[in-house]
């Protein structure tokens, strides 16, 4: 009797341990202080396990970048994304590829829940990433923001591909 009230539990137990294994992978953060206001990334680090997944992205499909929790951009000072204003605030980031080959990294005024489907439109700004070949690989999905002279630079290395993108700081 106690086996068949003990099986239910050990069901769900199994059956939850992967998803909640998923749902705390790494996390990363990546701040810089540029012209004395603060602007950081935060975001899932998942980890290649032989696979290209730069290389899997078909020209117009949408990224929600990382994994799990939306990737989000919070800056303490108006930004200059490609010739578009941002104000200070909390914002999600995707990757775009588009018919060209071209990667964009669109910058979303909406951070969504977990689970949400990909924001495919109302973009606040779309930073455009100049693609490179890194000098090293990086199994895990790492995003640096970089304080350049005054510049900032969002940079993006996955496998041995780099993306990166320059925006401005009011």
């Amino acid at each position: 009797m106690k086996l068949k009230k003990l099986l239910p539990c050990l069901v769900v137990i199994c059956l939850a341990s992967p998803l909640m294994a998923q749902m705390s992978g790494s996390r990363g953060t990546s701040e810089a202080t540029i012209k004395g206001k603060r602007v950081a990334v935060e975001y899932g680090r998942p980890s290649l396990k032989g696979r290209d997944m730069l290389g899997q992205m078909q020209p117009g499909m949408v990224w929600r970048l990382g994994m799990n929790q939306p990737t989000t951009l919070e800056t303490a000072g108006d930004l200059v994304v490609a010739g578009k204003e941002l104000k200070a605030g909390k914002y999600s980031l995707w990757a775009k590829k588009d018919g060209s080959g071209n990667w964009v990294l669109a910058i979303h005024p909406t951070v969504p829940n977990w689970g949400a489907p990909s924001l495919t439109s109302g973009y606040a700004a779309e930073l455009p990433l100049k693609a490179e070949k890194a000098g090293n690989a990086s199994e895990q999905l790492t995003i640096s923001v970089v304080d350049d002279k005054g510049k900032g630079w969002i940079k993006i290395h996955w496998g041995n591909d780099l993306l990166a993108g320059s925006f401005n700081v009011k």
